[in-house]
């Protein structure tokens, strides 16, 4: 089970702060080994695999499975663990310090074009032809893991976040709650597929006199807020920017999209435009919503009956598109993986351990310590029945058009700052959408012009 200050630091892999960067002092390690000391020892002696990594749960899942790699290839594995607000400015000096100290680093995709162009980091393997070992294709968004001029693979995805809806399966199987929405609505009562069931299936089930909202959802400004915009100007066929960095936001699609969420907040609770992260999971676990839309986190956290009153009684789906064919249909995503250092002097050993720890096998083993596996396969394997999520997380991962946060040093202010604003003032009354969505096309094109873009 998952504690709660682990689901804590899990919750921070939704800030854009933990995607590309963070600041301060000192480290601790763990397992085998001085902290950030790559071992390349002698012949004869066992040699010393040092990981780089952020303390967090999937952190945990992975080192779980360091005595299997362990008596496997004869290598003892080191993990330095860093706090979340220390990770990124250490693994930074670590790399500009010009001897790192340590073969790879478990980072999130954000971080991996600022330390691929100065060659802090290089591709996963030397010879292409060992990449057949790890069974790309099983990967669902690996074509965004390749990286420089000839496009080569720089990270494997050990982790993958989504956002998505969570559902009361006990509310929606329940036979006299069927028949009433039938009645009212025309069609059963089941996940929904459209944005139109969305908030007839929200408008349906709150009930402010029972303590139950429709669905919750976090309007306090942040990247969390961002998220509920970006799902639905995708929806509309609008983006953030194009291949030339023209915004692509202040638009129809962006005033639809506002509008959209703007409805949707009339079925939630009284206070939840002030909801944060600790706020929405808390009111979605302890059983006053239907429904939330929130990361694939909470998913996991709901099947843990120390910390949810649902649990066993939670389904996942699909923040849904304008119709039901959302294969052309973009969602952001947000992958954990590893790299291979520069430096390393163990670099075959480090594609050994990146190929064993995101094996099928090894990925279904450590998943229960508290990781949400990469691969299909493992999502649809011999866990699938423990997890219910864990078959419509695949299912979203592989049924929308998937990208990163975006991999420009910009992407935070845009992305955290600029459109979570404008869509706090909208919401908020203060502007209307064309107005709150004009001003925050000028501070884009401000701030991209700034840049040279």
């Amino acid at each position: 089970m998952i504690g709660k200050k682990k689901v804590w630091l899990m919750s921070i892999v939704l800030s854009l702060t933990a995607v590309l960067g963070a600041c301060s002092n000192n480290y601790t390690a763990s397992n085998t080994g001085a902290a950030g000391e790559a071992s390349t020892a002698p012949a004869g002696e066992t040699k010393t695999l040092t990981i780089m990594a952020e303390t967090s749960s999937h952190a945990d899942a992975f080192k779980s499975i360091i005595p299997d790699f362990e008596e496997k290839y004869a290598v003892k594995v080191n993990v330095v663990e860093l706090p979340y607000d220390q990770y990124h400015q250490q693994l930074t000096l670590k790399f500009t310090s010009g001897s790192a100290g340590f073969d790879l680093a478990y980072v999130p995709i954000g971080w991996v074009p600022e330390l691929q162009v100065p060659n802090y980091i290089v591709p996963v393997a030397a010879d292409e032809a060992k990449l057949g070992g790890l069974e790309l294709d099983d990967f669902p968004g690996i074509e965004n893991a390749y990286f420089g001029e000839n496009k080569e693979l720089y990270f494997v995805p050990y982790m993958n976040e989504t956002q998505g809806i969570l559902y009361r399966t006990d509310l929606f199987g329940d036979e006299q709650e069927k028949a009433a929405f039938k009645a009212k609505y025309g069609y059963d009562l089941a996940p929904p597929k459209t944005i139109a069931q969305y908030k007839e299936i929200a408008e349906f089930f709150n009930r402010p006199d029972e303590n139950l909202s429709g669905v919750t959802l976090m309007g306090e400004k942040s990247i969390l807020l961002g998220f509920a915009f970006y799902n639905r100007l995708f929806n509309y066929g609008g983006d953030l920017y194009d291949a030339d960095y023209k915004q692509q936001f202040n638009n129809e699609a962006g005033v639809k999209a506002l509008n959209d969420l703007k409805e949707l907040f009339q079925y939630t609770s009284a206070a939840s435009k002030q909801y944060g992260w600790s706020d929405a999971s808390g009111e979605f676990l302890q059983g006053r919503s239907a429904m939330a839309e929130m990361a694939t986190t909470i998913a996991q956290v709901a099947q843990d009956p120390d910390q949810s009153k649902v649990a066993g009684k939670v389904g996942f789906a699909a923040i849904p598109g304008v119709d039901e064919n959302t294969s052309d249909v973009k969602r952001f995503y947000l992958p954990y993986g590893f790299v291979v250092a520069g430096s390393s002097e163990l670099k075959e050993e480090a594609f050994d351990w990146i190929e064993f720890a995101t094996s099928q096998e090894m990925m279904e083993k450590a998943a229960p310590v508290g990781n949400i596996p990469a691969r299909t396969s493992a999502l649809t394997g011999t866990l699938a029945a423990e997890y219910s999520f864990y078959a419509p997380h695949a299912d979203i991962m592989n049924s929308f058009r998937l990208e990163p946060l975006p991999l420009i040093p910009e992407g935070a202010t845009i992305t955290g700052d600029i459109l979570p604003s404008a869509v706090s003032r909208f919401l908020n009354g203060e502007q209307p959408a064309e107005e709150a969505l004009d001003q925050a096309a000028a501070e884009y094109e401000d701030l991209m012009s700034s840049r040279g873009y």
